[in-house]
């Protein structure tokens, strides 16, 4: 027996509808590691999904259309929440407070952070409520 002839015999189903054969998946879309004939843990597969996900979630974050008032509304604490260090540390240092450099490196990511989510929360409750 030759070896071509040990790899057709493998017993791995190609399945006529796997998504994989019409090209309609790429590696770190959710479900491409998780495809027929696969088990789930590819070392490559698996960060790329969660960093698709991850990506897709700060976007959505950052710039999406959020029409649901609660999403709305949270999403405003949330920025009031991000931009808030960033409000006292800058009135502590005009009373004469000073604060050491990594602190205010988190102050002004955090602070920049909330600053996005409170232009995106003012652009949705204005698309939202106003038009």
């Amino acid at each position: 027996m030759s070896k071509k002839n040990t790899l057709s015999n493998s017993p791995k189903n190609k399945s006529e509808d796997d998504p994989n054969d019409h090209g309609t998946l790429l590696p770190g879309l959710p479900g491409y590691r998780t495809r027929d004939g696969r088990s789930g843990y590819d070392p490559i597969d698996t960060p790329a999904e969660a960093a698709y996900s991850a990506g897709t979630f700060l976007q959505k974050l950052f710039a999406a259309r959020i029409s649901n008032p609660l999403s709305l509304y949270l999403l405003g604490g949330l920025g009031l929440v991000l931009l808030i260090p960033l409000v006292l540390a800058v009135s502590e240092v005009m009373h004469g407070a000073r604060f050491p450099l990594d602190a205010w490196i988190l102050f002004l990511i955090a602070g920049a952070a909330g600053l996005a989510i409170i232009i995106n929360f003012i652009r949705n409750f204005i698309k939202t409520f106003f038009r």
